[in-house]
């Protein structure tokens, strides 16, 4: 049964403020909120305020409400204007996660039901669900890491994804570059040629190197503390241990995401 979504969405004269970028999303990104409010009050607070956070959707123990368009980007993840989360993500707030209780347990249930639904919708698969802290560090969604759940609740998705006759898994982008094999990271003097170069672009085809205002990315070549900082973040994404060193590990991932 398709779960209904109740709309409250933001007024476009606060656009500029809440969600000022066209958005075409590549990720559904899951939050804890930091109260017991419910989805109706959630939604209603984000749009009256005025701070620029954002959200596209709350869920509670009864209802899903939409505060932001889904082709338009909300902020969300805390990783800058032009973060990979911000730009390229769905964020999904999950309510009463302060207290927990029944109403939580509840409410998990029904977002569960309604990611696994946003996937099917788009053709995509579990590994395009991430939590907050892969994108900027933060200890969110807060109730279920605490609970030690993450995989739990990314295992209980996949499995109501399948129920729905979605597809279980999905590639990003379908391209292909020669990965360098051996160990990269900063150093002096700094690293760099070609095979810098394609690290930097197979970064940039997965939105891990998103420096839209530089020309060509900023992709140049050059191992330095920015191409560093992108590995690391790829490197929490995937699983692996974020020392922002590319390394074997880190090329079968990238080949692995990149297929």
């Amino acid at each position: 049964m398709t779960i209904k979504v109740k709309k409250n969405l933001v007024s476009e004269a606060k656009y500029s403020l809440k969600c000022p970028n066209h958005m075409d999303a590549e990720y559904i990104t899951i939050h804890n909120t930091a109260n017991d409010a419910s989805a109706a009050n959630e939604i209603s607070y984000m749009i009256g305020n005025t701070s620029s956070t954002s959200f596209h959707f709350a869920v509670d123990d009864k209802e899903v409400r939409q505060g932001i368009p889904t082709n338009r980007n909300a902020w969300h993840t805390g990783d800058g204007k032009n973060g990979t989360g911000n730009r390229k993500s769905i964020g999904v707030e999950i309510c009463y996660s302060k207290s927990g209780g029944a109403k939580y347990k509840a409410a998990e249930k029904l977002a569960i039901k309604f990611v696994a639904q946003l996937l099917k919708e788009r053709g995509w698969g579990i590994n395009r669900v991430r939590k907050h802290q892969d994108w900027n560090g933060k200890y969110c969604p807060h109730r279920i890491l605490s609970e030690g759940r993450w995989d739990e609740v990314k295992a209980a998705i996949e499995a109501e994804l399948k129920s729905l006759g979605g597809k279980t898994s999905s590639s990003k982008k379908k391209t292909s570059y020669a990965l360098p094999s051996g160990i990269y990271k900063v150093k002096s003097p700094m690293m760099k040629g070609a095979s810098v170069t394609q690290i930097q672009k197979a970064l940039a085809a997965l939105y891990f190197y998103p420096d839209k205002g530089a020309k060509n990315n900023g992709i140049d070549g050059v191992y330095g503390p920015k191409t560093a900082n992108a590995v690391k973040r790829f490197q929490s994404v995937s699983g692996l241990t974020a020392d922002g060193i590319y390394g074997p590990k880190t090329k079968a991932k990238l080949e692995e995401f990149l297929k």
